[in-house]
């Protein structure tokens, strides 16, 4: 696998989520993996934020990755790629920046 440029992230509550989400913009430099813990965020929040900043996590997948690592799929949105290990969601993060550079070279 190649150096990915990633950050794992871990939100400690609601607010501090949405803090991330909103500054979104601001942070194009690395890929992003949020560790979502349900002490901390339950899943009704969690989907709620996701779809609350959807258009601020779209316009982010543009040039880098953001990814959920989160082991309960239901409440997560389609346009968020979810996975259950940091493994993963780095081959999804991989996966993404090879898409990126085959849509660039069209």
């Amino acid at each position: 696998m190649s150096k990915l440029k990633y950050e794992v992230l871990l939100p400690k509550s609601s607010a501090q989520l949405e803090g991330m989400f909103s500054g979104l913009l601001k942070t194009k430099s690395k890929h992003l993996i949020i560790k979502i813990i349900d002490k901390y965020i339950t899943p009704d929040t969690l989907k709620e934020i996701l779809d609350k900043y959807q258009n601020h996590i779209e316009n982010y997948k543009k040039n880098k990755s953001i990814v959920i690592l989160y082991d309960n799929y239901d409440n997560i949105p389609d346009f968020m790629p979810v996975a259950p290990t940091e493994e993963e969601a780095l081959d999804i993060i991989e996966f993404e920046e090879i898409e990126r550079d085959l849509w660039l070279n069209e």
